[in-house]
């Protein structure tokens, strides 16, 4: 969980000066809490390639070349989302020779939506790539940033609004803002949950099956929160 504190004051002029110097100045003080479940932007899924599933019969330079074309053909820009993290090796038997190595190679993939993961999944999958996980979920700078604001414009509005029933329930109008402090959160933890499904399907009674699969791909959201006290002076 992360907390950011911050201090906003609305007027013309040193409100804090004002306030500090006029201690016996009327006011209605209000609390608001306001949250939002939002889908993180930001999955990012960790793929390993390996001579080894396929017992050296397809180079990983090959399944690479094919992985790259199946993602560029779902939409994904390879050169901003694709990265290599390590090239490694493991023997075929205990004897250290050229022809007795298979080599592997470890990539992040990063997409921007549950969807996106979920063909991209697909993609791999129907390559024979069976190595592809869920390493992390973000929600990104740029959609905190616009669900925070968007939630500090609703939280005010509502404190605001509030206190201008209160103040007219006993006769009074609230006026200008004073001071408002707002407290802003959200939960840190998200998780990706990928369920495969296999449909099986004949084309005559002798047929053999042939077994389809296709991928879902479930995010969990996140909550983000602001909490906001305003004080309004009362008219």
């Amino acid at each position: 969980m992360r907390l950011f504190v911050a201090t906003a004051i609305v007027a013309l002029c040193s409100i804090s000066g004002i306030f500090a110097q006029n201690t016996t100045e009327n006011f209605i003080e209000t609390s608001v809490r306001v949250s939002k479940e939002v889908t993180p932007d930001e999955i990012y899924l960790g793929i390993t390639i390996t001579e080894k599933d396929n017992k050296g019969k397809i180079s990983v330079e090959q399944q690479e070349t094919e992985m790259i074309a199946s993602l560029k053909a779902l939409g994904i820009d390879v050169k901003e989302a694709l990265t290599v993290n390590n090239m490694g090796s493991t023997l075929k038997t205990g004897t250290f020779r050229k022809d007795n190595i298979y080599a592997s190679r470890e990539y992040t993939l990063k997409v921007t939506s549950a969807s996106l993961a979920g063909s991209a999944i697909e993609a791999l999958n129907n390559l024979k790539i069976a190595r592809v996980g869920i390493s992390r979920i973000e929600i990104s700078d740029s959609l905190e940033r616009e669900v925070k604001n968007s939630l500090l414009t609703e939280a005010a509005q509502k404190a605001q609004e509030n206190a201008s029933i209160l103040a007219q329930a006993v006769g009074s109008k609230a006026g200008k803002a004073i001071y408002m402090q707002n407290y802003y959160s959200f939960d840190s933890s998200a998780n990706g949950r990928v369920m495969m499904k296999s449909f099986a399907t004949a084309q005559n009674a002798d047929a053999a099956l042939i077994e389809e699969e296709s991928v879902e791909l479930e995010v969990s959201k996140k909550s983000l929160s602001i909490n906001v006290v305003c004080r309004f002076a009362i008219e």
